[in-house]
């Protein structure tokens, strides 16, 4: 199975108005699991979207943020139903994630 890489940032700012201003700036809201929490994160659509259009799902990226990197599968993709256009990502790290991994706790 091929790999990609996927350069994510954390969101600090939750909520409706925040993920528009995401997409705004060509990123797609998501979430990166970690153990029973979740990190929200977003990740730049142009990078996302090639990938998820080709290979569905079922996709192993390497996950780099804060110079960070671990192995994560794209476990769910939200799309709008006419358009087609990916409004959430969700990751799930194969690596076992520290609490610190990317300085979050």
């Amino acid at each position: 199975m091929e790999e990609f890489e996927l350069n994510i940032e954390k969101r600090t700012k939750l909520g409706t108005l925040a993920s528009k201003k995401v997409k705004r700036e060509g990123k797609i809201p998501g979430v990166l699991y970690q153990g029973d929490e979740s990190i929200p994160i977003s990740l730049i659509e142009d990078e996302v979207k090639p990938i998820v259009d080709r290979n569905g799902n079922d996709v192993l990226v390497n996950v780099n943020m804060n110079g960070k990197r671990i192995k994560a599968k794209i476990h769910e993709v939200q799309r709008k139903p006419i358009t087609d256009d990916i409004l959430h990502v969700d990751l799930m790290p194969l690596d076992n994630v520290k609490e610190d991994t990317f300085g979050v706790h």
